[in-house]
């Protein structure tokens, strides 16, 4: 191929051939010199010659054929070509043989009959050539003096276009691109130098035609590149930028809220599960569509499964495709971020969002400084967990997480947060910094309402009730059934982190987180299940406060300031198992998780109906004491206690408070067997006053102090 483009173009060819003629003549005749020497060359019969070769080389490339008369025997024509013959001339215009390059008839006699158009036309040849205008003689048989002088004078020749387009007389009028010239290569330097010919080809039909193909071309590659981009930005899109762009959004969720992390993922695993389920809807939509293919001809039925036979023979194994490293990502964030948020809770947050916030360095900075907030903190213990445990042994886990995980619902449904799990025991808090006053009162009405739902639970739990059976724990401890212990007070703590760079523990310091786990420490001795101080029963509301009874005024040793204890009556006895929590619905409450129902598949859904729950719970218009009228545990519980009994308790404790206590010795000998089981409290303030024999201490100041730690 590389061969055959070095071989010429007609023109270049046609182009030699004429000027070594035309040359070869002019160097024997030099018909310049004298009008003898150029008669002899015009009558030669090298002239006559050229004159044919010009002629029928300017037919060749003829810019004049017509395509509709091109007769059906020809083969091809110069419309087949984009180039045609535009410009014909010679350069340099200062030789003085310029006037013999054109073709002209001097030298052979009028008698001749000459006519191009009939000798070149080739109407009969396979190249069919076509007339050369009505004139083909007139055309290029002019004058040399009335020819055009271009390019400033460098070039001087004859356009044939002036006809039918007068303002096209020279090259330069044509773009680059839109002609070709074609200049003698069979010749020397100095030939070159003294005058070579210059014939110059219309290519505006090419230049026209490879437009058009060169925008189709940029417009198809644009649409490829347009349409390889998309594609591609649909596929970076997909697998890239919206993942990252969800893992920013679910980052910056959990800076600025890290306990949302387990929402998130509560989320996230529910999107998969609905897509799971899609996918075998549309599996099982295949399915049928097989199903409905078998009721086909025997024949269709039979191709079907040989096709089917050889796809299974040439596909391998198919292994589940491995999710996309972004997908994997995505989910660890998630999952860090729920870890972090379940270890670090309410108390830790701060310190995960600012550690989070603080892009500026990779170092972590987990020992930031303490905040001073206002709580509620809330305490509670498992009774006879020592023993539990010996008996238990490597089940306890199981024991103490059935627990808490009635524990940490039920405070969580009450917008409380579990902070710290200490084996037997647990520390609650009930935020109040940052609520108004109203709100703050909310908070401590569902504090001790959470209380009250946690022991309905424990009692209500088939899971917990096990162990009232289990032979070892029966052995040890007769009657034995899972109790606990519940202290609760309110003020102010110190929030952060506690240990160091190895370890720490985000939780609240202060004496009043000391409080409620001290009153939790007397419930024993009041044979309470729920004591808590006046504090936080003067933020509840007047409703909710009037369902707590007062029992004792005390102060506990290492504190200065006495204040008012106080209990909520309940008898946890009187509930019965709920064997249809192991497979019940569990809509929204605890009892679900009380029950063990703690698989993926319900988490979103009891989150969500949590939620809503909570967000109603939450409006101004709920009143939190309607609990006390409508839940139909607490009704079981508080069934026993009747008017009555708190009216003859309140003047006993009144009588007691104010150093009668004979008076409050008898009163209290009738309230502690009214209800036919005994009355703790009436029971520790008969046992305090027995202490003193009876009497009231002259220098009595209407409290005792308390020695337990």
């Amino acid at each position: 191929s590389s061969d055959l483009e070095r071989l010429p173009s007609s023109a270049q060819y046609g182009v030699n051939v004429l000027y070594r003629r035309w040359r070869s003549d002019l160097s024997s005749y030099q018909p310049w010199s004298n009008s003898t020497a150029r008669d002899a060359y015009y009558t030669s019969k090298g002239r006559e010659v050229y004159v044919d070769d010009f002629y029928m080389y300017t037919y060749y490339h003829s810019p004049f054929t017509d395509e509709e008369s091109i007769p059906s025997t020809a083969v091809s024509s110069p419309v087949g070509s984009f180039g045609k013959l535009f410009f014909v001339g010679v350069s340099p215009d200062t030789s003085p043989m310029g006037e013999f390059f054109l073709p002209s008839f001097e030298g052979r006699g009028a008698s001749t009959k000459y006519d191009p158009n009939d000798k070149w036309s080739g109407k009969d040849w396979l190249y069919y050539q076509g007339n050369l205008t009505n004139d083909p003689v007139g055309l290029l048989s002019v004058p040399w003096n009335n020819t055009q002088k271009c390019l400033k004078g460098f070039i001087q020749g004859l356009s044939l276009l002036e006809s039918t387009e007068p303002d096209l007389v020279c090259p330069e009028l044509l773009r680059y691109n839109e002609r070709t010239v074609i200049i003698p290569t069979a010749i020397t330097a100095d030939e070159y130098d003294e005058i070579h010919f210059l014939f110059v080809f219309d290519r505006r039909d090419g230049s026209r035609l490879e437009a058009i193909l060169n925008t189709a071309q940029t417009l198809f590659i644009c649409f490829l590149l347009g349409f390889g981009a998309m594609t591609f930005s649909q596929d970076a899109n997909r697998l890239v930028l919206t993942p990252i762009e969800r893992m920013i959004s679910k980052l910056d969720k959990i800076r600025n809220n890290p306990l949302e992390a387990m929402t998130i993922g509560d989320e996230e695993h529910h999107r998969e599960q609905v897509q799971a389920f899609k996918r075998g809807q549309k599996e099982g939509a295949n399915g049928s569509d097989k199903d409905g293919a078998q009721s086909r001809g025997c024949l269709s039925r039979c191709c079907s499964r040989f096709w089917a036979c050889l796809r299974r023979r040439g596909s391998g194994p198919k292994h589940a495709p491995e999710p996309m490293e972004t997908v994997v990502l995505e989910k660890t964030i998630i999952k860090i971020g729920s870890l972090l948020a379940l270890g670090f809770g309410e108390a830790g947050a701060e310190i995960i969002g600012q550690n989070m916030r603080g892009g500026d360095s990779s170092a972590l900075n987990a020992m930031i400084p303490g905040r001073r907030v206002e709580a509620i903190f809330g305490f509670c213990d498992i009774r006879n967990f020592t023993d539990a445990t010996e008996v238990l042994q490597d089940q306890v886990m199981v024991f103490v997480n059935r627990i808490a995980s009635v524990i940490h619902s039920c405070v969580n449904e009450f917008f409380g947060n579990p902070n710290k799990n200490i084996g037997d025991a647990f520390l609650l808090a009930w935020r109040l910094s940052g609520h108004s006053p109203k709100k703050q009162q909310k908070l401590a009405d569902m504090s001790m309402i959470s209380f009250i739902k946690i022991i309905a639970q424990i009692n209500k739990s088939p899971l917990l009730a096990e162990y009232r059976n289990h032979p070892k724990l029966v052995k040890r401890l007769p009657n034995y059934r899972v109790r606990m212990g519940f202290g609760l007070h309110s003020g102010w703590a110190i929030e952060g982190a506690i240990g160091s760079e190895f370890k720490i523990d985000a939780s609240y310091l202060s004496p009043n987180v000391n409080m409620a786990a001290r009153l939790e420490g007397v419930t024993k001795k009041y044979g309470s299940l729920i004591l808590m101080s006046d504090a936080i029963v003067k933020l509840m509301s007047e409703e909710v406060a009037e369902e707590c009874r007062i029992i004792d005024h005390v102060r506990l040793s290492g504190t200065k300031d006495p204040f008012k204890l106080y209990t909520v009556d309940l008898n946890d006895l009187a509930l019965e198992v709920d064997r249809s929590s192991l497979t019940g619905p569990g809509v929204g409450t605890s009892a679900s998780n009380a029950a063990g129902v703690n698989s993926k598949t319900n988490r979103y859904r009891l989150r969500h109906e949590r939620q809503k729950l909570k967000a109603e719970r939450w409006s101004d218009e709920y009143r939190m004491h309607t609990m006390f009228s409508s839940d139909a545990d607490v009704l079981t519980m508080r069934q026993k206690f009747t008017p009555e009994f708190f009216c003859k308790f309140e003047m006993a404790y009144l009588n007691y408070e104010a150093g009668e206590w004979d008076v409050a010795k008898y009163m209290l000998e009738g309230t502690r067997f009214l209800l036919a089981t005994e009355d703790g409290p009436s029971a520790a303030l008969l046992r305090f006053m027995k202490h003193y024999n009876g009497e009231a201490p002259a220098d009595w100041p209407g409290y005792r102090v308390l020695t337990e730690k």
